[in-house]
């Protein structure tokens, strides 16, 4: 039997610098969690109608990622938000356009969904499509699961060891833009849940309870974010000192062409030659 579960938060709203802490539930034997299916839900609102939300909504909100295993830190990054938006901005076309429900849609869409009073002038001929999109995602969502999906189905009755997701959410003006002379205020995160489909099989269950009988390693790979830094564009040759202290370590530059680098409208299919 497959299952949709929610999870209600309390309380269930959260403000810029909060921390969502989001634990995995323990679930009933011979259920675990479907891969690529564990994602907070939540309504974005805004304080004022003269600013509307970036591009990748739900890659934006979660600035700082942490993951606890057995309350031990497995994973810590700052720059969370960063290297996932620039990830995306590699997906083609067609997939991005799938990604509305996580916070992916051209900016008449976002001022709708935000609630910015210009949008009677930037609609397009598109205006009606964007109309229902913003109604039918009005519920927007962030997708977790770092770690738990790079493993397989998760049977969390037979993990002795709890797992848990700590999102630090930033502040307005990283992941807003003003109209014109304006300023970006606060936001809300109201009706927070969190959503994960389940499956109850005896036979699938014990399959993937005999990982846990012998103890199961955790693979992953770590990513903080080292140092931001300003190179001038006319620019031939850069200097720059990282610290690499083990052999598997490896540095991955993030190149913007100005500062707002959260706005990802600018980035995509980006060319690295100029």
């Amino acid at each position: 039997n497959r299952v949709c579960n929610f999870v209600t938060f309390t309380p269930n709203e959260s403000n810029p610098g909060n921390d969502i802490r989001i634990v995995v539930p323990k679930l009933e034997p011979n259920t675990y969690i479907v891969p690529d299916s564990f994602r907070l839900s939540y309504e974005f609102k805004k304080e004022n109608t003269k600013s509307w939300f970036m591009n990748n909504l739900g890659k934006l909100l979660c600035e700082r990622l942490m993951i606890r295993v057995g309350g031990e830190i497995v994973y810590d990054n700052n720059g969370e938000s960063l290297i996932e938006v620039y990830k995306d901005l590699w997906k083609i076309d067609s997939k991005r356009a799938n990604m509305v429900e996580y916070g992916i849609m051209n900016e008449n869409a976002r001022k709708m969904l935000s609630k910015d009073d210009t949008i009677y002038l930037t609609a397009k001929e598109n205006g009606d499509y964007d109309l229902i999109m913003a109604k039918v995602y009005k519920e927007q969502k962030m997708k977790l699961g770092k770690i738990l999906n790079d493993h397989g189905p998760y049977a969390p009755y037979n993990m002795k060891s709890g797992f848990e997701y700590t999102v630090t959410l930033p502040k307005a003006d990283k992941i807003m833009v003003a109209q014109a002379n304006e300023k970006v205020e606060g936001y809300t995160l109201k009706n927070k849940h969190l959503e994960y489909e389940s499956i109850e099989n005896e036979e699938l269950a014990k399959r993937v309870n005999e990982g846990y009988e012998t103890g199961r390693s955790l693979s992953y790979e770590h990513r903080t974010l080292l140092k931001p830094t300003v190179w001038a564009k006319d620019a031939t040759r850069f200097n720059e000192s990282i610290d690499v202290p083990r052999e598997s370590m490896r540095a991955v530059v993030l190149l913007f062409r100005k500062r707002t680098v959260t706005d990802s409208e600018e980035y995509v299919f980006p060319r690295i030659e100029k």
